[in-house]
Order: structure tokens, then sequence, then C-alpha cells
């Protein structure tokens, strides 16, 4: 009875405390309930995100994602970027999708992108109360362009 209640211990605290590999993470990602809310800055009610129990255990914690650059800047090189679930032309800001499919990334180091499919591995950021930002940040991401 002790053997099976330390096996059972143990595989739960590996699966709370290591990083997030059920599913893909955006699945993960859209473990969030929506609730509006008035907003001083914007002087009108927004969207703010209530995450879930299990979406917070992840904040701080790596994550990989893969998905579509939406570039922010002119130049070919960045260390900051947009990605999204989706193509760009079903992407959320065509207002195809929620906002739970799209993530700042911000990159060890620059990468050149243009709207290409990647691979990006940082350190998850949850955001639930600057509405200058998106709800989701990776932070300290390395990039892998995908075929």
């Amino acid at each position: 009875m002790v053997n099976e209640f330390v096996s059972v211990f143990l595989f739960l605290a590996i699966l709370i405390l290591s990083p997030y590999s059920g599913g893909s993470g955006w699945d993960l990602l859209s473990s969030v309930d929506l609730v509006r809310r008035y907003d001083s800055f914007f002087d009108q009610e927004v969207d703010v995100p209530v995450f879930s129990e299990g979406l917070k255990r992840h904040d701080g914690q790596t994550l990989s994602l893969e998905g579509f650059v939406i570039p922010l800047q002119k130049s070919e090189e960045q260390a900051f970027f947009i990605l999204s679930r989706f193509p760009y032309q079903s992407c959320f800001f065509c207002g195809a999708a929620g906002p739970e499919t799209v993530v700042e990334v911000y990159s060890k180091e620059l990468v050149s992108l243009r709207d290409e499919r990647v691979k990006v591995t940082g350190t998850l950021k949850l955001n639930a109360s600057d509405p200058l930002h998106l709800y989701y940040l990776l932070k300290d991401c390395e990039v892998q362009v995908l075929k």
C-alpha cells in the first residue's frame, strides 16, 4: 500500500513540476476564460483573462510552441515578434481566432524571419494586468524555422 502511494505521489509531483508536455502548448494556452472589466487606461470595458489553475502552474516554466511569425518591424532581423497558432490570414488580428492563439515572443538573439512557420521555446509569462501586451509572453526564446 505504501509503495503504491509513493508511486502515485512521485508521478503527480513529476507531472506538476515538469515543463508542459501534454498535448500541444497551444492547448494549454486555451485554458483561459475572459471576463469584461473596466480599464481606466482605455476608459472602457476590455476582456481580461482568467487563467486556469493548471495554466498558472506553468507561469515561469519552459514552453515550446509551433506557429507562424507575424513580424512587427520592417527590418528582417528582429528579436520581438508575434507568434500565431494560425497562418496570417486566419490569425487573431484578422478576426478569425481568439486572443489565446497569439503570443509575444522575445528571442535571445536577432532572427531573420518573415511570415514563416517556426518553433519557439522560452519561458512563459502570463499577463492579466497590462492591456498593452498580449495575454501570453515567451521570454528568452530559441527560435527554429520549420519546413
